[in-house]
């Protein structure tokens, strides 16, 4: 009876052992699935404001309207009325003056309703004036505002050392976390230094970094191939600066051939095969803008371009 209590005592003991272990493992696959999608969010984070940060150095903006609110001088009048004489004096006055008969009670009760008329005056108010203006790539400045720039790169750096730390948790190549932290340290420095084409430069190579991140933390081949070939296509933007329409193609080129996995890939969810299909033309679009050497084609079709990859 006891070798039977014995026996049921070590197959509870390990029925119990197994469910914790399932436990655990379940709840480690969880936590790594958890940690994996909170990275996934900081990385498009990031490259969100690095992909905005190139766009500024040509005033492009993916909204095609802004608010804008200006302070415009505004005269107003006012209206001041003064009473007149009681109708006690005007009647006192009325009988002295009937019974003086010299007719002057009429004269100065007009007198006193002249002098106790409207008066108006005017001033000059500041109002504000809301108007929606235009943001095309044609119609934009060409004068970057500076203060703005800074003031976000500085803003992102608060957010950093929490990226770098979940980076680590999903066990990314460590070489690859402390390039992208240092060459956002040069990203600074020609930002401070009002540099256009070295801004331009550090932000394209942040941006390299991005596909390695997103590889690591997103099997989806197609949200991959998509950030990919905003790589090869922020390189060509940035080679605007010097017309190096020869790089500019061969960037061009190399973002067609990366998209065109994407064309052999089956499976396609049905709400991104449109845009997919959608964006295989105009990165061929883009090439002829390339052949035409039209700074500002291109800059229409790129902005285009980058607003329907984003919808992959």
């Amino acid at each position: 009876m006891k070798k039977f209590q014995k026996i049921a005592y070590i197959i509870l003991v390990a029925i119990i052992v197994v469910l914790f272990y399932v436990i655990y493992v379940n709840a480690s696959k969880n936590n790594q699935v958890d940690q994996k999608q909170k990275t996934l969010t900081e990385i498009e984070w990031i490259e969100s404001k690095i992909i905005n940060l190139c766009n500024t150095m040509n005033n492009i903006s993916f909204e095609n309207y802004k608010l804008e609110v200006k302070m415009e001088e505004q005269e107003s009048k006012t209206s001041n009325s003064q009473k007149g004489q009681s109708s006690e004096g005007d009647s006192q006055g009325g009988s002295e003056g009937g019974k003086s008969g010299n007719g002057e009670s009429s004269d100065q009760n007009s007198s006193t309703e002249a002098s106790g008329g409207d008066t108006n005056t005017s001033s000059k108010e500041e109002v504000k004036k809301f108007e929606l203006i235009h943001q095309n790539v044609l119609t934009a400045s060409d004068e970057i505002n500076w203060d703005n720039v800074k003031s976000e790169v500085e803003t992102i750096y608060t957010s950093i050392p929490s990226i770098t730390l979940d980076l680590y948790q999903v066990n990314l190549n460590q070489e690859d976390i402390l390039g992208f932290n240092k060459e956002y340290d040069n990203l600074t420095k020609a930002v401070k230094e009002e540099n256009k084409k070295d801004t331009l430069t550090q932000l394209v190579t942040l941006y390299d970094y991005i596909p390695k991140f997103v590889k690591n933390v997103n099997e989806d081949v197609v949200y991959q191939v998509a950030i990919q070939t905003k790589a090869h296509i922020l390189k060509a933007y940035s080679k605007l600066e010097d017309k190096d329409w020869a790089g500019i193609q061969s960037d061009v080129q190399n973002a067609i051939d990366a998209f065109n996995q994407l064309l052999a890939t089956t499976g396609i969810d049905n709400s991104k095969q449109y845009s997919v299909n959608k964006s295989y033309v105009m990165l061929n679009e883009l090439q002829n803008a390339v052949q035409m050497q039209e700074e500002s084609v291109f800059l229409i079709k790129y902005k285009n371009l980058l607003e329907e990859l984003n919808n992959i």
